[in-house]
């Protein structure tokens, strides 16, 4: 799958100046305090002396009850996303979604082409009115497909986190029912053996459960979505669906 951009806002010139404005006008209460500790610390002096009250003995425990041996149990969540249907269908409808984006920005691409050949041949006072327009027109490509840039991103995200947080409930069951008290990601072991896998189960059971997942018309905006209370809402960080496999 294509990978889905993030675009990270930040405001820390804002929150550094509320910091400098809010500090305090004065502190001639203790100053010498102050000398003190930077004397000490901050000057590179010896660090201060200070008490150490004692504290009680605590002697060894009585022999207990050794814990159970784990039972282990390991998944690959890549493997489970491969053979989601749901996952399938959202990378197919997706996939001619952003087909048709692609397709318009070409098309778009072609006339701005076409204005700008016929802004060369045109008369200064009538190239210079033509330039104006296609600025405008420019900023509003801008806008328009980079809005429906967005929206592909965040109807792909939808998706995949309805998947990932049935995932989520697939593998409690299912360890559960194994009697699993360890479960770890497949990357994260040197070496398993098939008969500690889970993924198959857990995608089967997944299968079964989520054959498919909501995703908003293409005409729709999420956001606009969000707002209208139909759904419950949560932040989402926005990822890389090229990650899930």
């Amino acid at each position: 799958m294509t990978p889905l951009g993030r675009r990270i806002l930040a405001g820390l010139c804002v929150a550094a100046a509320m910091g400098a404005g809010l500090a305090p006008a004065a502190a001639p209460a203790a100053p010498a305090p102050a000398a003190a500790s930077q004397d000490g610390v901050a000057g590179g002096g010896p660090p201060p002396v200070l008490p150490a009250p004692p504290v009680p003995d605590f002697g060894p425990l009585p022999a207990g009850a050794r814990p159970p041996q784990p039972v282990i149990g390991v998944f690959d969540t890549n493997e489970i996303m491969r053979q989601s249907v749901a996952v399938q269908q959202v990378e197919q409808e997706m996939g001619t979604r952003r087909e048709a984006l692609i397709h318009d920005v070409r098309a778009e691409e072609e006339q701005i082409q076409a204005l700008r050949q016929r802004m060369l041949n045109a008369p200064r006072d009538q190239a210079e009115a033509q330039q104006r327009a296609l600025q405008q027109r420019l900023a509003a490509d801008r806008q328009k497909f980079g809005n429906r840039n967005r929206i592909l991103q965040e109807d792909t995200q939808i998706a995949l986190n309805q998947v990932q947080r049935e995932v989520d409930q697939v593998l409690a069951t299912v360890a559960k029912s194994r009697g699993l008290t360890i479960v770890v990601q497949s990357s994260g072991t040197v070496l398993h053996g098939p008969q500690v896998d889970i993924s198959e189960q857990v995608a089967s059971r997944l299968n079964a459960v989520l054959p498919h997942v909501y995703l908003p018309a293409a005409n729709e905006d999420p956001e606009v979505i969000a707002k209208s209370g139909k759904f419950p809402t949560a932040p989402v960080q926005m990822t890389d669906p090229n990650q899930q496999g």
